[in-house]
């Protein structure tokens, strides 16, 4: 037999029994965990970009702030500057001066009274990994002018990592 049509055919569509909406199946408490463990590894791979673009965006920072210098071995005006920049004193003159002494033997661990003499050239030099002897010539100016160049004299501290597994908590 066949199927009757309306007036206008079927160019409006056949009537459709209304159907009942299906219920929505409920997660399992494994999926819920699951998709949680996602999302959580998810936040943690974002913070851990985050992170490292940070810390390329700081070391770029720091390579832009700081002017190569001519590693030549003899200390001028350049050399200076470019330390009082690391330590965050005031730039200018053509040697450190007590503030700038100060700050650097403080960093070195060394008494801090501002006076640079044999014993802070000497932990000046076995930070820089040259001889010992107390007396900073050309060799170790040259150490601390590539240190400075490669943004390695007195780096910002690093952030410590998180062990294994215990990201984000």
């Amino acid at each position: 037999m066949a199927e009757s049509r309306g007036l206008f055919g079927d160019l409006f569509g056949k009537k459709k029994d209304k159907e009942k909406p299906k219920e929505a199946a409920q997660p399992t408490a494994a999926e819920t965990a699951a998709l949680k463990n996602k999302r959580e590894a998810a936040d943690a791979a974002k913070k851990a970009k985050s992170a490292l673009d940070a810390k390329k965006a700081e070391d770029a920072a720091r390579e832009a702030a700081l002017p190569k210098l001519k590693v030549d071995g003899a200390w001028g005006a350049a050399t200076t500057a470019a330390i009082q920049k690391v330590l965050g004193t005031k730039v200018g003159g053509a040697w450190i001066n007590n503030t700038d002494a100060k700050a650097l033997q403080k960093k070195l661990g060394v008494t801090a009274d501002g006076l640079f003499g044999t014993n802070s050239n000497k932990a000046l030099q076995k930070y820089l990994k040259v001889p010992a002897d107390g007396v900073f010539g050309p060799n170790s100016v040259k150490a601390l002018q590539k240190a400075l160049n490669a943004g390695t004299f007195f780096p910002a501290p690093q952030a410590k990592k998180a062990p294994a597994g215990k990201a984000g908590i």
